[in-house]
């Protein structure tokens, strides 16, 4: 059994909160009127970002406590970044269909790339040394 903390955690904790951060600044740009609601589409997607700033901010405070429970060696913190990894898979669907249909090629590599990076972590995250290293008790 391992005891040090797997580097895809570590990778995983430093993703989260950058886009927690990022949700944070979409989320003061739209409230101040900056930017349009519909540029969250990138970080939010399914029609989240239509919700306005406070969508952003639950967002963020999601991504903020999955990296620390995460980072904290937390049970519940692989099954439920795996379930946030699947949902945002979901999310996903619809919009690189429509920009198949569409022949957007920004939004396919970026919902693509989005699609692709979540099914890494849900991988990841099923392998059994990280398994077995969030099942044994936090020592720090």
């Amino acid at each position: 059994m391992i005891n040090t903390r797997p580097a895809g955690v570590t990778a995983i904790v430093a993703l989260c909160i950058v886009a927690a951060l990022t949700s944070l600044a979409f989320a003061r740009l739209i409230a101040t009127g900056r930017i349009p609601l519909s540029s969250g589409a990138v970080l939010l997607g399914g029609g989240l970002e239509q919700l306005g700033p406070v969508a952003f901010l639950l967002y963020a405070a999601l991504l903020q406590l999955l990296a620390i429970a995460l980072w904290r060696r937390l049970r519940f913190a692989r099954r439920a970044t795996v379930l946030a990894a699947i949902l945002g898979i979901a999310l996903a669907v619809p919009a690189i269909s429509s920009a198949v249909m569409d022949s957007r090629l920004f939004a396919i590599a970026r919902e693509g790339l989005q699609i692709i990076v979540r099914v890494m972590i849900v991988f990841y995250l099923s392998q059994k040394p990280v398994k077995e290293w969030f099942a044994q008790p936090a020592t720090e």
